[in-house]
């Protein structure tokens, strides 16, 4: 660690990757993966050390302090944080008491804007260079379908795999329950784990996934249904997107940065920390009925939003801050 090459980037992934090519991904992980396919993961002569905060190493602040006695640049990209309407206060505590490493570090990436307001409600000021890097879409494997889909049924997609609270559940069905209920041909496909039985021949399970399965997956639905509250940079949303599909969702989080009126409808909700908030059935309803009334171009704007988050801008963003880190080292 002491021959440290200053002029070209070294980077060291701080050993939190599986192993081999069958090894399970998820998560704030993912975006490592991206990162050791442009720039290698070593250990050794490495010169940049990368966390990312929902992937982190056992004592994180160990490796740290250990990186810094060595002369290693450290970059930091900060996911979300517990909040004390998702967790009891002893989770709250201990999850985001493993952040407080970030004032150690030589450089942060915040996901959003959102994550960065949450970095100084949650540890404080913090006095270290930083920027804005939403995460990363591979527009070229995620793409929208050749031939658009026919619109009956109108298919809305949802993830499964991470419902915080029946509430958010109960919205989801019962606005598509509402839309039927009017005369809307609706089906609902949810993607991923999901454990609860409905009964309905409308609602499709289609269970967890491989990535090589998930841009069919995507060109399948006509609008995706993201209503997760306070969800600060959801990478579904961006795949949805890049394949062509308009997103509903909560004005919350990250959302707004991540879908414009253009490419979605975000329905208001207001931000509080402390409890969960939905929206009602009937705002979400209505949001489907305004998508559909102008879907082509919602569908475009969709793609063309995720262009600008394009995972090749991304590592391009990730290699100036890492020359500009190893320039500072010499």
């Amino acid at each position: 660690m002491r021959s440290l090459p200053a002029k070209s980037t070294r980077l060291n992934l701080v050993g939190v990757l599986p192993k081999g090519p069958k090894a399970i991904v998820h998560g704030g992980k993912i975006k490592l993966l991206v990162l050791r396919g442009q720039f290698g993961d070593t250990w050794r002569h490495f010169n940049i050390a990368y966390f990312v905060s929902s992937g982190l190493p056992f004592a994180p602040d160990i490796w740290i302090r250990l990186y810094k006695f060595f002369g290693v640049k450290m970059v930091w990209n900060q996911n979300g944080f517990a909040y004390p309407a998702l967790y009891p206060p002893e989770v709250v505590s201990r999850v985001n008491g493993l952040f407080k490493s970030i004032h150690l570090v030589d450089y942060i990436i915040y996901q959003t804007e959102f994550t960065k307001r949450c970095a100084e409600k949650f540890l404080g000021k913090i006095d270290v260079p930083s920027t804005i890097l939403i995460n990363p879409v591979d527009t070229n494997f995620f793409k929208p379908r050749e031939a658009p889909l026919p619109i009956e049924p109108l298919t809305i997609l949802m993830l499964g795999n991470h419902f915080e609270s029946p509430e958010r559940m109960r919205v989801s069905i019962e606005s598509m329950r509402k839309l039927r209920e009017e005369g809307m041909n609706v089906k609902l496909i949810i993607i991923g784990r999901c454990e609860e039985e409905f009964g309905e021949n409308w609602i499709e399970k289609k269970g967890a996934y491989l990535k090589k399965d998930a841009p069919a997956l995507f060109q399948s639905g006509h609008i995706f249904l993201h209503l997760k509250y306070l969800d600060p940079c959801p990478t579904a949303v961006l795949e949805a997107m890049a394949s062509g599909v308009p997103v509903i969702g909560s004005r919350s989080g990250g959302m707004p940065e991540l879908v414009d009126e253009a490419s979605g409808v975000l329905i208001d909700v207001p931000e509080d920390f402390e409890r969960l908030h939905y929206t009602s059935t009937d705002a979400v309803a209505e949001a489907v009925k305004k998508v559909l009334q102008n879907l082509s171009s919602y569908s475009k704007r969709a793609r063309e939003q995720s262009l600008k988050l394009d995972k090749e801008i991304w590592l391009k963003r990730h290699e100036e801050i890492f020359k500009n880190l190893c320039r500072k080292s010499q």
